[in-house]
């Protein structure tokens, strides 16, 4: 099936009345993926233990989409140590992965965190990550093979500051889980809808308990016409559909 034919069944088998976001089922993506594409394997390493990865949930549903957008560019905002990068270049065999973070900093030192507080306060979490992905760098990627590398582009820059379509051109399938403030998450997403014209838009810490800004970005009827959250994930993602 044609990425456009793909996009266009899954966005009428999830149309639904009304602006906001939309809670479905995972199984409500799976279904129709099933009729799609019939049974296939993934590749996925055992889920990543360390905080700020994504859980097992949220990588279905990401990879599920991926299938629908048969994607030829894909950009990913937040690196953080590969996981997701790594999960990306696993299960597409001929996409251009684009992974946008800011520069490494020089962090020499591991300072004490509260993993307490590290799990309850986003601004702090926030600088816990910052540091973690300073000291560890992406792992994650270390023992892939050149050939899965060769289609890796790795972008040290403030994401805010890109301009993806004039830089990358049209963009398939988008994963935005940058930075978590209400005004990073609209600029990010102001930048990527610029060059996803048929595709899909997935935000990552939508509902997250310590992070709020992509649920107040989507809360808001002005910034999404049709945006669907999979229950027990921290995914909401948009169809995004050129006549």
């Amino acid at each position: 099936m044609e990425q456009k034919q793909s996009l266009s069944a899954l966005a009428d088998k999830l149309s639904a009345e009304g602006p906001g976001v939309k809670t479905i089922k995972l199984r409500q993506l799976l279904e129709p993926h099933r009729e799609a594409f019939g049974v296939r394997p993934t590749k996925m390493l055992f889920p990543p233990v360390e905080i700020g990865s994504v859980t097992l949930v949220d990588q279905i549903v990401l990879l599920s989409l991926m299938d629908f957008c048969t994607p030829k560019r894909i950009v990913e905002i937040g690196t953080f140590l590969g996981y997701t990068t790594r999960m990306l270049l696993e299960n597409s065999s001929d996409a251009i992965i684009y992974s946008v973070d800011l520069p490494q900093g020089d962090s020499t030192t591991k300072d004490g965190f509260d993993l307490v507080r590290v799990l309850n306060d986003g601004d702090y979490n926030d600088r816990y990550l910052t540091q973690q992905r300073e000291l560890i760098g992406e792992t994650y990627l270390a023992d892939l093979p050149e050939s899965i590398l060769a289609r890796l582009r790795l972008i040290r820059q403030d994401s805010t500051t890109l301009n993806y379509a004039d830089d990358i051109g049209r963009i398939d399938f988008a994963f935005i889980d940058g930075g978590h403030d209400l005004e990073t998450v609209a600029a990010d997403t102001a930048c990527i809808r610029q060059a996803v014209k048929n595709g899909v838009i997935v935000w990552h810490d939508y509902s997250s308990g310590i992070h709020s800004g992509v649920t107040e970005f989507l809360s808001n009827e002005d910034n999404c016409s049709e945006v669907f959250h999979v229950a027990g994930s921290l995914c909401a993602f948009e169809i995004r559909k050129q006549a």
